[in-house]
């Protein structure tokens, strides 16, 4: 049954820009990080990935998802339909999810091409893999806040709170003791141990506090317990928004 809603979702996103998005934006990615330093070239290529270009296609996902059905019906469709409106909202927040890590994937295998080339991988292939999962595990709560906060406020409030949350403040507490009190540093922090760079997108100096794997397993359970929190609190808001409106068209 979930994965007809799945369907659902998928379809609704089909010959939409989002789509496009899975293998733009690593391309984007690789060629800009190519262009500025190849001597740093994986290290740029990661931190840009987690700080800028992730947040922005998670919100970018969202935005259009909700832009998607507000054009198609207003969520009409939605209301109307018998449906479980949690397991739409579950869904929706799904293909985000498999959109996000088709793009890894993509991201990947991009990384690969250019190494079979150019060598520039100062690290093994398995740290390079394990990263890309690791940006996708620790990246996984901003679907579900995403979603709502473009549902509330709109396509520009969702790009923009998810972005300066990433670029003001992430960068900053990733390298501080407190960076797991705030959800955008994970995806950055995790990244030092696993590829050796510093948030700042230079390598780190062997010792560096920084190179602590501590903070993997941490970053990975924070980020999945938000996500489960925040999809619950996202799914109900969304239901009860629905019921009110239903009970507003009837009076």
């Amino acid at each position: 049954m979930f994965i007809s809603y799945m369907k659902a979702e998928n379809l609704k996103l089909k010959r939409t820009f989002a789509r496009k998005m899975i293998g733009i934006v690593p391309l984007l990615t690789v060629a800009f990080s190519f262009i500025m330093n190849m001597e740093y070239f994986v290290y740029l290529t990661f931190n840009w990935w987690s700080i800028l270009f992730m947040p922005m296609m998670i919100a970018l996902f969202c935005a259009l998802a909700h832009v998607r059905e507000k054009q198609a019906s207003n969520y009409n469709g939605i209301y109307s339909a018998p449906v479980d409106l949690r397991l739409v909202w579950l869904a929706k927040a799904s293909v985000i999810a498999l959109y996000s890590l088709a793009s890894q994937l993509i991201f990947l295998v991009i990384m690969f091409l250019i190494e079979m080339v150019v060598p520039l991988f100062p690290v093994g292939p398995f740290p390079v893999i394990a990263a890309c999962f690791l940006l996708w595990a620790t990246t996984l709560w901003q679907i579900p806040f995403c979603l709502l906060l473009a549902k509330k406020f709109g396509f520009a409030v969702s790009l923009i709170v998810n972005l300066f949350g990433c670029l003001a403040f992430g960068i900053i507490a990733a390298t501080k003791a407190y960076w797991w009190a705030w959800p955008w540093s994970w995806p950055i922090r995790a990244m030092s141990p696993t590829i050796g760079i510093h948030p700042n997108g230079l390598p780190l100096e062997e010792g560096d506090p920084l190179l602590s794997m501590t903070v993997i397993p941490i970053a990975i359970i924070l980020s999945l317990l938000l996500f489960a929190v925040l999809l619950m609190i996202s799914g109900k808001s969304f239901a009860f928004a629905v019921v009110q409106k239903s009970k507003q068209e009837v009076a």
